[in-house]
């Protein structure tokens, strides 16, 4: 029986886009990288150039699309697009200003990201689970493609997706906040998850400098 191999997966938020300036929630819905986010796509990668890594995965959504291939460069890693790894379905919320949704639903962003409850979601938007959900099935695949060579993978997704795919794995209360070009990592060996960062930005930084 051929025995299975470490796999460390890179989580990488993407980079800042123009519904991040303009204070718009961004699920399903898209908007290009300003230029700070591709600059931060570029420096991440450039503090990831040490690591090697075997293949790499990113959202369906376009900002994400162009932070892996920003991040990525010249280097020869395969990249494979899954639409299970799209950041959180905000349904009638989507591309509204922060503003608008205030005005229109009250509090209702303060007691969805409160995370007091996995089964909240927007109006016709989707829940917590059901986002752990679809994440878990993209991570199980991209680790059973991966579990017997082994090897660092990277995974281009959203804030709020790699928070809660991290949160509900840890079973932690805290609920933490992943700034742009982020990176969480986690490491998975015969059923283990083990995690040993989360939302860290000293990559980001180093290749900034």
């Amino acid at each position: 029986m051929t025995k299975s191999q470490k796999v460390t997966l890179y989580f990488v938020r993407h980079g800042e886009t123009q519904f991040n300036v303009e204070r718009r929630l961004q699920g399903f819905a898209d908007s290009p990288l300003t230029e700070k986010g591709i600059a931060q796509a570029q420096a991440v990668g450039r503090g990831l150039a040490d690591v090697e890594f075997k293949a790499a995965y990113c959202s369906e959504s376009q900002r994400v699309i162009d932070t892996a291939n920003h991040a990525i460069g010249d280097r020869k890693i395969p990249l494979s697009t899954d639409a299970r790894l799209k950041e959180m379905n905000f349904g009638v919320l989507e591309s509204l200003l922060r503003s608008e949704i205030t005005a229109r639903y009250g509090n209702i962003l303060e007691t969805l990201f409160s995370l007091t409850d996995f089964n909240l979601a927007a109006p016709e938007g989707e829940s917590y689970s059901q986002l752990y959900s679809r994440t878990c099935l993209a991570i199980d695949e991209i680790l059973k493609n991966h579990e017997l060579e082994g090897g660092n993978i990277l995974v281009f997704s959203h804030g709020v997706t790699i928070g809660n795919y991290l949160m509900q794995l840890t079973t932690s209360e805290k609920y933490l906040h992943h700034d742009n070009c982020s990176v969480s990592v986690v490491s998975y060996l015969d059923g283990e998850f083990q995690v040993e960062r989360i939302a860290d930005t000293s990559f980001r930084e180093r290749g900034a400098n």
